[in-house]
C-alpha cells in the first residue's frame, strides 16, 4: 500500500505536496486492514459454526473455514479461480496447523541464557 500509494502520487510529491501520496497511502492500508478483517472474521465464523453445526471438533471445521475465507479473496479480485486457489491454500493451512497439533512453532529460541524464555498457551482440546 505504501509503496503503491508514493509512486502512483509522485508528481504531487515533486511539486512539494505531500498530502496526496499520504491519503492514498491510508486508503491503501484501510483497504488492506478491512481485507485481513474480513478473512479473519469469516474464517473464525465458519469454523466455529460448523464445530457447531457438526458437533465435533476436528480438523474439517478449519477446512471449511478456509474454503470460506478464501472466497473473500476472490470477490475482492473479482476472480473465481482466484477465490477457489485462496480456499484451497487457507483450508490446507489450517489442515497443516491442526496436523501439527496446533502447534505452529518449532522448538528453537535462544539458549544464550540471557533471552527469557517465550509463553505459549497450547490450545486446549
Amino acid at each position: 500500500g505504501a509503496r503503491n500509494g508514493a509512486w502512483q502520487d509522485a508528481p504531487a510529491v515533486m511539486r512539494n505536496q505531500s498530502w496526496p501520496a499520504v491519503t492514498k497511502t491510508g486508503s491503501m492500508m484501510f483497504s488492506a486492514g478491512m481485507m485481513f478483517a474480513a478473512v479473519g472474521g469469516l474464517y473464525s465464523g465458519v469454523s466455529c459454526a460448523t464445530e457447531s453445526v457438526r458437533g465435533k471438533t476436528d480438523f474439517w471445521n478449519g477446512v471449511y473455514g478456509g474454503l470460506a475465507a478464501g472466497q473473500v479473496v476472490g470477490i475482492r479480485g473479482r476472480s473465481l479461480g482466484l477465490g477457489v486457489g485462496a480456499g484451497v491454500a487457507f483450508a490446507a493451512a489450517s489442515a497443516a496447523a491442526d496436523a501439527a497439533g496446533y502447534k505452529v512453532r518449532g522448538e528453537g529460541g535462544f539458549d544464550d541464557g540471557a533471552t527469557p524464555p517465550r509463553i505459549y498457551f497450547p490450545y486446549k482440546n
